[in-house]
């Protein structure tokens, strides 16, 4: 997954500089394309061995069904030529992504339902919570979706030519968790990956809220209970603390439901630059 020649990353001032949230030297700006509210590149992060998560690779974001004319200049410059949408099929019917080109390749892997997970006969594809709460998401997600996580992953680590782009519908807690696997990998610290997650707090507020409207619900697997904007730094620590006691760690939850060292490794090779 390397940048297209001829394509370039915006310029510093046409990024949003971000608050500090008590983490790392790096936190990743908010990209201003038009009809999103939580657009990031993760490059930047600093790893543990001394490498540094490369730039215009792989972006994370909310929804990407309002975007314009812009948007989709905006998207060719930073070199993204795929999209890996991961909310479920009735938001996708809802709020289709649109991508205004075919030059972007397009794969849906739903981590809350449909292909991989347990359906509930009252509620088909979808996952029924015990917990009605962040957490609790969290945790079944955990628990049932292990093979939809290695295939989005997978995904993330097979891209060779143009950047990549994962989100759901806030960018927040499916593709928080995405990113947290994928930087956790890549061997960025503990502090800096959960910094990454809960800077979403800062960036989706009452504008976020509006543009959803009636479908805010379909930010979640809830109409209740669940917000559509929390990012609580002790949320993703308990993920990962959880997998450290389970499975040893992120590679090895992911190792346990089939993902191969050949992945991971091709994942840091494409993802981690050793110049600084």
């Amino acid at each position: 997954m390397t940048t297209t020649p001829g394509t370039r990353t915006p310029d510093a001032h046409a990024r949003e500089e971000a608050a500090p949230v008590g983490a790392g030297t790096h936190l990743a700006p908010r990209i201003p394309v038009q009809g999103t509210f939580n657009f990031r590149d993760l490059g930047g992060y600093r790893t543990a061995d001394g490498g540094r998560i490369a730039a215009g690779r792989l972006f994370r974001a909310d929804g990407l069904g309002r975007l314009d004319a812009s948007s989709h200049s905006l998207m060719a410059e930073l070199g993204i030529r795929s999209v890996v949408d991961l909310r479920e099929e009735r938001e996708v019917a809802r709020i289709p992504d649109v991508l205004g080109s075919e030059a972007f390749s397009y794969a849906h892997v739903p981590l809350l339902g449909n292909r991989f997970m347990p359906l509930d006969p009252q509620s088909p594809r979808r996952l029924t919570l015990s917990e009605h709460s962040l957490p609790g998401l969290y945790r079944a997600m955990i628990d049932t979706a292990g093979a939809a996580f290695v295939d989005v992953v997978s995904r993330l680590a097979a891209h060779e030519e143009g950047a990549v782009v994962f989100h759901c519908s806030a960018g927040k807690d499916r593709t928080g968790m995405i990113a947290a696997f994928v930087l956790t990998l890549a061997g960025v610290p503990r502090d800096d990956v959960i910094a990454d997650y809960a800077l979403t707090e800062r960036y989706l507020g009452e504008d976020f809220l509006r543009a959803l409207g009636r479908n805010v619900a379909s930010a979640g697997v809830s109409e209740t209970g669940i917000s559509a904007t929390a990012a609580r730094p002790e949320w993703m620590a308990d993920v990962l603390d959880r997998l450290d006691r389970e499975f040893d760690g992120v590679e090895g939850y992911l190792a346990h439901h089939g993902l191969g060292e050949d992945v991971t490794g091709r994942l840091r090779r494409t993802l981690v630059s050793r110049e600084d």
